[in-house]
């Protein structure tokens, strides 16, 4: 599967994934191109999914973080309402959970109004939700990659 090589390759992409493969490489004495062919490997096998940019949205006039719990209900309509929420550009996160809710969301707006206007005309409208409850986050205090043992 992966051995301690492609572990250290994943945290040093975790870490910033925009380096060079030299600069992967180096660390761990192999080669660009066997560094590649293990980045390669790693992205066929499905573990390694992209590479994304993390962006300050508060700097865009994102200034509000809120939480939806949805409940569904059915929790057989949980494909129809995740294929409708993904379709609303201001949901980040979408995750369908145990507990409470059937699904909790992390979603960005300008402000409170926009995301009033955001639940009420594109979320609570969707066939399929019972009601939902918003939690606004008053500070992001941790937001990190999980780094790999090894």
């Amino acid at each position: 599967m992966i051995d301690d090589k492609d572990i250290k390759i994943i945290n040093s992409l975790l870490t910033n994934s925009r380096q060079s493969t030299k600069a992967i490489a180096d660390p761990l004495s192999i080669s660009n191109v066997a560094t590649q062919q293990r980045i390669d490997k790693l992205e066929k096998q499905g573990i390694i999914k992209g590479y994304t940019a993390q962006i300050d949205y508060s700097l865009l006039g994102y200034n509000t973080i809120a939480y939806i719990g949805i409940f569904l209900e059915k929790a057989k309509h949980y494909p129809e309402v995740i294929k409708k929420l993904r379709q609303v550009e201001e949901i980040k996160e979408a995750y369908f959970t145990t507990g409470n809710y059937s699904i909790f969301t992390k979603i960005y707006a300008h402000d409170n109004q926009h995301l009033m206007k955001i639940l009420s005309e594109r979320v609570q409208n969707i066939n399929g939700i019972a009601r939902t409850e918003t939690f606004i986050c008053l500070e992001e205090g941790v937001n990190k990659e999980v780094m790999l043992p090894g």
